[in-house]
């Protein structure tokens, strides 16, 4: 839901509802609604937080894409390396206890305090011998990365 990607990216930028209110020109008691979910921001609202979160519109309100983040607040880091990862197939190693490693992802984008990822997950049915593939686009927080390798290609 966005009221737990507008909390969860609240937090992650070390924000305060007030300061975020500011940011986006509305009051503390309508940053808190979107937060508990009564209410979603109006489409000009949604871009400036987009903007304050460093992410897309897309990232923000689409829930097919996951938010991965152990959320707190963060030190801006230098990200021209990451940048330069883009395009590239990589494996993901993170300290958040739900996930451990991720084998296989393509990098999307980087922003301020989020690589953008898609990868392919398997899928399957209880009770049946046949999995399947379905790809997801996930945002991870920077913070929670412990280790990225670049996958070499395979031709």
């Amino acid at each position: 839901m966005i009221s737990e990607r507008l909390l969860t990216l609240r937090k992650q930028a070390g924000l305060s509802q007030q300061q975020v209110a500011d940011a986006v020109g509305v009051t503390r008691q309508t940053v808190s609604n979107w937060e508990l979910g009564q209410g979603a921001p109006a489409l000009d609202r949604a871009a400036a937080l987009a903007r304050l979160y460093g992410v897309s519109i897309d990232d923000l309100a689409n829930e097919e894409v996951g938010l991965v983040s152990s959320a707190g607040e963060r030190p801006r880091r230098d990200l021209h390396v990451l940048h330069g990862l883009v395009g590239s197939a990589v494996q993901i190693e993170l300290g958040a206890d739900d996930l451990c490693f991720i084998p296989r992802a393509t990098v999307l984008a980087v922003g301020d305090g989020w690589l953008r990822i898609e990868s392919v997950e398997k899928t399957a049915t209880f009770g049946s011998p046949k999995t399947g593939e379905r790809r997801t686009v996930k945002l991870i927080d920077l913070a929670d990365i412990t280790g990225i390798a670049v996958i070499a290609d395979e031709g």
